[in-house]
């Protein structure tokens, strides 16, 4: 159990003025320690359309979380886009509109707690926690959390133009192709939105929601819907009308 005194907000302070060269390193570290994780991962998102993968403290977490922003859902995608901190006790309730489970892609994780970086209103990034041993968590662990990821933020602005290059001593792993697969799902669910006048939320979970009624993956679905028009007749269910209109409205 983790103490209510915590010193989140301090030991990130701490963290960032010990000069920036591999700040992501030093930010999940603390994180992942004060909060009693067992890994961490920080993921950027210069654009709603490009991820990037700042640093994660194993491949485990960098397993965590390119599988949930291939998907285009979990809770580092949900705290990211809403802007709004998301904990997960149990992650096997975690509700899902793809298949399969998130829970079977992350075996060994009981809690996910992920921090929004964010703005003026405008989804900058997001730092997640995978808890492999049940912990408790409290409301008050995650306010102190999330008014550190603020302070985490203000260092990464700062670090990023200067330090964010292919020297920076920091692991890097092969996550191009995952970034690529968020970047498609990203446009169709825009495409979507701007053809129905709806969020991109919205868009995205129409995208979701056909993927899981005809069984195909999302980013399958996603490629269809960015197809040029004169192939639409081949979208699922669709005859003369836009994809969406066969899987009824765009949902709320």
């Amino acid at each position: 159990m983790l103490e209510e005194s915590l010193s989140i907000v301090h030991d990130v302070s701490v963290a960032a003025a010990v000069g920036r060269r591999a700040l992501p390193n030093r930010l999940c570290t603390v994180f992942k320690q004060s909060l009693g994780a067992q890994r961490a991962a920080l993921s950027w998102l210069p654009r709603l359309e490009h991820w990037q993968l700042l640093h994660a403290t194993d491949e485990s977490a960098l397993q965590a979380e390119a599988a949930q922003f291939t998907r285009a859902e979990g809770p580092s995608v949900s705290a990211a886009l809403e802007m709004r901190p998301v904990f997960v006790p149990d992650l096997r309730d975690y509700p899902c509109r793809t298949s399969p489970h998130l829970s079977e892609q992350l075996p060994d994780t009981h809690h996910v707690l992920a921090l929004p970086l964010h703005a003026r209103h405008t989804p900058i990034g997001v730092i997640c926690l995978y808890y492999a041993e049940r912990t408790q968590v409290t409301d008050t662990h995650i306010t102190h959390a999330q008014h550190a990821a603020g302070i985490a933020l203000e260092e990464l602005l700062r670090w990023r133009p200067v330090h964010a290059s292919t020297d920076c001593h920091r692991p890097v792993w092969s996550t191009d192709t995952r970034a690529a697969r968020w970047e498609r799902i990203h446009q169709a669910a825009a495409y979507v939105a701007a053809r129905e006048d709806c969020a991109t939320a919205e868009g995205l979970a129409w995208l979701q929601e056909v993927s899981a009624r005809d069984g195909q993956s999302l980013l399958d679905v996603a490629d269809t819907v960015l197809q040029p028009s004169h192939a639409h007749q081949e979208w699922p269910g669709a005859q003369d009308s836009p994809p969406w209109h066969a899987a009824g409205s765009v949902p709320a």
